[in-house]
């Protein structure tokens, strides 16, 4: 690097000396020391000592070390840039010198830009431990979203490199650095060389020497995740672009990012957004219920800058307990008020304005309480009997009227869900109404068969009849319904040993679908109500042959209520926070995701909650008829299209 100019700053010598001890008695020869102790008791005026350190590098050493994570020096660095009003700012992981390095850079309004470069840098250089932002209320900090006060911030590169050179420019005038050395007391200041392509104000930090520990850490993508939740507030306060380069990433790893405020999952709560602190500025608080999620916690935040993961852990009164923990909620509590340890930047100092806050929550506590009862009851209205009658009544006559979806098979058997199927369909079942479900879901009948076994002296004869069960076939239009043949000897019993039985129909609107005993009848969906139709079928044993006809009629009746079940399966509410499906059907479970963001945003009214339900049954159903490469996403997107003018519609 080529300079014009350069000195020399070193930490100041300790100004604690023997000699700066003054009146130090004098003990003669032979004075006891039990006369002296009494002397000084009577003689010695108390007196007062300022506090100095016997070595100032060793304190600073003792600061720098004090920061442990990589990760949270570049976010001290990232913000010391956003409050000096900086627009953009980018992060580069690129080689300097052929060695690792990491550069950050702004547009910001620089380094104390009231002084010249020179001086600016020599200040920050030989006033460590002090800060201009130390001074500010808490209403200011709040109001200007600035957290550094120690002035300690640029000591937390010894975390990330062996050596950092600060430069600095302001309206176009040269360009000084100011160069660190990890564990070195001395600084070097210099006027530096300026680029072609050097912007007029700028401020540049680049580390170098990059330790083996820092770099797995500091990635583009694992910086881009860190640092979009660590500096959220700012982010979203200040509206900054900070961007992230990463020239070192291998392979086809992504290598930009843009940092943007973390976006946290689940439902949020209906509270209000400020808590008032006595004595302070009010809490700004924005909270959400993550359910099934094990991990939620609330962090804090001061100044827009995160002090505590979790709520619990943060040593103010009454957080550590419902309803702050073990309820699945996340997201961030921002208070201005907080006085934090310099070193790590992490927890509280446990003043009077941790207790206010602690005050402030207990009073909060009570809101929270409230609104997750209010998200409970609505997830019990979900899951209701009445919603799932809704159900069913929308989808009524599906089956019949498009055969060519095939719907889940839903076990409906109990008493229990016939006495919920004929309340469903308005409290009594039509006239010859038949409840039980055969494998399909359809209706089958209940029937005597005639040639059930009887007590007999004597073996079954041959073959001499067989009969259709039942006698007359009725079948709606696209349905099918199971018969049985059977075949008997001339006294009426089930003849023994192997008989084949061969079906066929005088109508192409009838077609047999199987073979043996118990075929099926289907209707072709185009079949006109009322038409008549005959199906056929011819037993054979050995040379022993019968025939038996019966009659199809296409009916045209009402759904019963056990139509209004089939098929249609009660939704299961599924928590996967953080999860993009909607919906998914798990064998014959139906399960829909209740930390989706479509679902919380549309099952407040209940209409609404219906035809958001309707749309996820109904991709499913399309899904299953037409499962081919892609129509699973072409079909989510419809649901999504649908899902968003629902909540316009809704307001």
């Amino acid at each position: 690097m080529v300079t014009e100019s350069r000195s020399q700053i070193t930490a100041p010598e300790s100004p604690l000396r023997p000699a700066s001890l003054t009146a130090r008695p004098v003990i003669a020869p032979g004075t006891s020391s039990a006369y002296f102790g009494a002397f000084m008791v009577a003689k010695s005026p108390s007196s007062s000592i300022k506090l100095r350190p016997a070595d100032p590098f060793d304190l600073i050493r003792w600061l720098a070390r004090s920061q442990s994570d990589p990760r949270k020096a570049v976010a001290e660095l990232v913000q010391n840039s956003l409050d000096a009003n900086a627009r953009r700012v980018t992060i580069e992981r690129r080689r300097v010198r052929r060695a690792p390095a990491l550069v950050i850079r702004d547009d910001g309004d620089g380094i104390l830009p009231d002084l010249s470069r020179e001086d600016a840098l020599r200040a920050i250089a030989t006033n460590i431990g002090h800060s201009r932002k130390r001074g500010l209320s808490p209403r200011e900090r709040h109001d200007e979203m600035v957290a550094g006060k120690y002035g300690i911030g640029l000591l937390g590169f010894w975390s990330i490199g062996h050596r950092m050179d600060i430069r600095s420019r302001i309206g176009g005038g040269d360009v000084w650095a100011l160069r660190m050395i990890e564990d070195q007391e001395r600084a070097e200041l210099l006027r530096d060389r300026m680029a072609f392509d050097t912007a007029d104000t700028f401020t540049e930090i680049v580390i170098g020497e990059l330790h083996e520990s820092a770099q797995r850490i500091l990635s583009g993508r694992r910086l881009n995740d860190y640092l979009s939740s660590e500096l959220r507030g700012m982010l979203l306060a200040t509206g900054v672009t900070l961007e992230i380069h990463d020239g070192l990433a291998r392979g086809l790893a992504e290598r930009t990012f843009v940092v943007v405020p973390r976006r946290f999952v689940g439902e949020r709560l209906a509270v209000p957004e400020m808590a008032p602190v006595e004595g302070y500025v009010a809490a700004k608080i924005e909270l959400y219920q993550a359910r099934g999620d094990d991990r939620a916690a609330i962090e804090v935040s001061c100044a827009g800058t995160l002090v505590a993961d979790d709520v619990a852990g943060l040593g103010a009164g009454g957080l550590d307990r419902a309803p702050w923990t073990g309820r699945g909620l996340t997201g961030l509590i921002e208070f201005s008020g907080f006085q934090i340890p310099p070193g790590t930047r992490r927890g509280v100092v446990p003043d009077a304005a941790a207790e206010a806050f602690g005050r402030a929550m207990a009073a909060y506590a009570p809101l929270v309480e409230a609104e997750i009862g209010r998200l409970e009851r609505e997830r019990q209205a979900t899951t209701s009997r009445q919603l799932l009658g809704e159900l069913r009544r929308a989808l009524r006559g599906l089956r019949a009227r498009l055969p060519q979806y095939e719907l889940p098979k839903v076990e409906e058997g109990s008493p229990e869900a016939r006495t919920a199927a004929v309340a469903d369909y308005g409290g009594a079942a039509p006239e010859g109404l038949t409840v039980p479900l055969d494998g399909n879901g359809d209706d089958e009948d209940t029937h005597t068969d005639p040639a059930e076994e009887r007590p007999s002296l004597f073996p079954p004869g041959p073959l001499a009849e067989v009969r259709i069960l039942p006698a007359e076939i009725a079948v709606q239009a696209g349905r099918e319904r199971r018969v049985q043949a059977i075949a008997v000897d001339g006294d009426g019993r089930r003849v023994a040993g192997d008989v084949t039985f061969s079906w066929s129909s005088d109508n192409e609107a009838v077609t047999i679908v199987g073979a043996g005993m118990r075929p099926l009848v289907r209707a072709h969906q185009d079949a006109r109500p009322g038409m008549l139709s005959t199906i056929a079928v011819v037993a054979t044993q050995n040379a022993a042959r019968a025939e038996a006809l019966v009659p199809v009629l296409i009916a045209a009746r009402p759904e019963s209520p056990t139509d209004l079940a089939a098929g249609v399966p009660e939704p299961e509410l599924v928590d996967d926070t953080g999860g993009r499906w909607r919906s998914r059907f798990d064998g014959q479970r139906w399960q829909v995701n209740a930390s989706h963001d479509d679902y919380i945003a549309l099952r407040g009214e209940p209409r609404t909650r219906l035809r958001y339900l309707l749309a996820l049954f109904a991709k499913e159903v399309a899904h299953r008829a037409h499962g081919v490469p892609g129509s699973e996403q072409a079909l989510e997107s419809l649901v999504e299209i649908l899902a968003h003018a629902e909540r316009n519609l809704g307001g």
